[in-house]
């Protein structure tokens, strides 16, 4: 068994994703038009616009890494430590919650800091070939020595 301190560090930049964009726009799509055919126009159509904020807010939060809390760089440190670095400049010490989720076309990640916890969608679009690969990989041998 290989020890984590001969690994090098690894830095995770998301970039904007398409595919996250349109399966954000097909759901909130699907659902708007669920609502107005199920329920009544005058109650849809305030349910639609909270609604849509909600879409404004995840595409902002998660797509473009524009809102002050989004995730600006992931490091995992040769000595295994997370640092996370936010659009707002803050640095914090995270760690990788077990239910982070491993797909071969999609991670999530689950980090825990200070009594907050971060959620970052990274798909293969959103990442280089290279980072993809070697955090999915990163991920299911840590997930192997815990199992």
């Amino acid at each position: 068994m290989s020890s984590t301190r001969y690994e090098p560090s690894l830095r995770i930049e998301p970039q904007p994703s398409s595919t996250l964009k349109w399966f954000l726009i097909a759901n909130f799509a699907g659902a708007t038009l669920i609502l107005f055919v199920v329920i009544d126009w005058l109650i849809a159509l305030p349910i639609a616009m909270l609604l849509w904020f909600y879409f404004y807010r995840l595409y902002n939060h998660h797509v473009l890494h524009r809102t002050p809390e989004s995730v600006r760089l992931l490091v995992r440190e040769t000595t295994g430590e997370w640092l996370l670095h936010t659009r707002d400049g803050a640095e914090r010490e995270v760690t990788l919650s077990p239910s982070s989720y491993i797909h071969p076309q999609l991670v999530i990640l689950i980090l825990l800091a200070e009594g907050k916890h971060y959620t970052l969608p990274l798909l293969r679009g959103s990442l280089s070939e290279e980072c993809f690969r070697a955090l999915s990989v990163r991920l299911k041998m840590s997930k192997a020595i815990i199992n």
